[in-house]
């Protein structure tokens, strides 16, 4: 007999393409811009590379992608950069939302970063979680932060 496991859904990145917003965005020739986290280039050399989000050095820096409608979340994986200041991403926390108040902290937290090697790919399981949003912050420190690309895997709701 074939058997599903409970809960199974196919799942597709539902980030890719769709309008992301940042706290801040540095200065520089690279135009590190939100919308380079969900541009399906997934190299992690911002020097050169024009693939990666960068914000000011500044306290709790965030990012977010809309992603248009509700989605169930199964995992949000995170490529970060590869030629420099993975620590950066030391402890950044990863939120699933209907609105951003607050920047997203009040929100659902699916979990936190803890791989800080240069170039880590973190895959974090939100297991099911419904929102339109979803937030990376890194609350309580003063740092850059920079994605080289997100990828939220989700289904319709």
């Amino acid at each position: 007999h074939a058997f599903l496991l409970p809960n199974f859904f196919p799942a597709t990145n539902v980030a890719r393409g769709r309008p992301a917003f940042q706290s801040s965005t540095i200065e520089s020739q690279f135009n590190s811009v939100a919308r380079k986290a969900v541009d399906g280039n997934c190299s992690g050399r911002w020097i050169g590379q024009d693939s990666c989000t960068h914000t000011k050095k500044e306290k709790d820096p965030w990012w977010y992608v809309d992603l248009g409608r509700q989605y169930a979340i199964s995992s949000v994986v995170v490529k970060s950069r590869e030629d420099c200041c993975g620590e950066r991403l030391r402890g950044a926390q990863i939120r699933v939302a209907d609105c951003v108040p607050n920047r997203g902290f009040s929100n659902r937290l699916c979990g936190t970063i803890t791989n800080t090697r240069l170039g880590a790919i973190s895959t974090i399981s939100c297991k099911g979680q419904v929102g339109r949003y979803v937030i990376v912050t890194v609350p309580g420190r003063t740092v850059s932060l920079a994605l080289c690309e997100v990828e939220v895997y989700g289904t319709k709701v």
